[in-house]
């Protein structure tokens, strides 16, 4: 087979010659990195519009703190990897990417902890677990989240509450209708709902040291009694009246004890 060598020479040098000028035209183009300033920081918070604390002005006044602030230094003395670990320190900070563009552009998204509910134990600590489990130091007032109170450890928090509370919130109804969870020395927990002047006993969560069998036990445990409840408002308290009890325990099963306000308790057996 015949091959015409100085065709197939010719092909080859074009085409290095080709990529020779574009990568030419592109370096000449491309600005000079090192004059570049930053003019631009743009910080992006997710989940802004949700339960959260941080805004994007006590961002910026972290790195100005640090002085870290990239607005108005010089592109290359930028240091990305400081910024994400400064801002990782913040309690209310979960991750952050930081970015620069060859136009001065710097770009800070931040993913905050999401606050699940607040904390306000008889020993006086008080602080929010988020809604990986986390504790999350006392910050900016949350109003719409639940709080807890009594005899609350981290630990039950962290492991019981959380995933009462997250049950609550994932239930339209529960969540704009309990407003607090008390926890009481024998480890019965009461909730007091947003309507209506009475509190309700579900009694004592399921325990277990397995965590999955303790979640689906919990699930299980809330989606019972809530269900009581449910009927017993529809079916009760709609026609006597939402303030008539003070006290509604749903400890015991197939059994409602009322306690009037004033101290008279009835026993309202429920249908199987």
């Amino acid at each position: 087979m015949y091959i015409n060598w100085n065709k197939t020479i010719m092909a080859v040098l074009n085409t290095a010659l080709a990529a020779y000028l574009v990568l030419a035209v592109t370096s000449f183009n491309r600005p000079d990195r090192s004059q570049l300033t930053c003019d631009k920081v743009r910080i992006s918070i997710a989940d802004k519009d949700s339960s959260g604390f941080l805004k994007a002005v006590e961002v910026k006044n972290i790195l100005v703190k640090k002085h870290l602030y990239p607005k108005g230094k010089k592109l290359d003395l930028v240091d990305l990897r400081a910024i994400e670990n400064t801002l990782l320190e913040n309690n209310f900070i979960n991750g952050v990417e930081c970015h620069k563009t060859d136009d001065g552009y710097v770009g800070i998204t931040i993913t905050q902890r999401l606050p699940l509910f607040r904390v306000k134990a008889d020993n006086g600590e008080d602080y929010y677990i988020d809604v990986d489990g986390h504790i999350i130091q006392r910050g900016r007032y949350t109003s719409d989240l639940i709080i807890t109170t009594g005899n609350v450890s981290q630990w039950y928090a962290q492991n019981y509450l959380k995933p009462v509370c997250q049950w609550l919130t994932d239930h339209e109804l529960w969540s704009n209708q309990v407003e607090q969870i008390n926890v009481l020395p024998d480890k019965n927990i009461e909730i007091i709902p947003r309507i209506g002047n009475h509190i309700v006993c579900l009694g004592r969560l399921p325990e277990t040291n397995d965590i999955k069998k303790r979640e689906s036990r919990i699930e299980a445990f809330m989606q019972k009694k809530m269900h009581r409840l449910d009927k017993f408002y529809r079916y009760g308290l709609n026609e006597v009246g939402w303030n008539k009890y003070a006290y509604i325990n749903l400890e015991f099963d197939n059994q409602v004890i009322c306690r009037k306000s004033k101290h008279k308790t009835k026993s309202v057996e429920e249908e199987q």
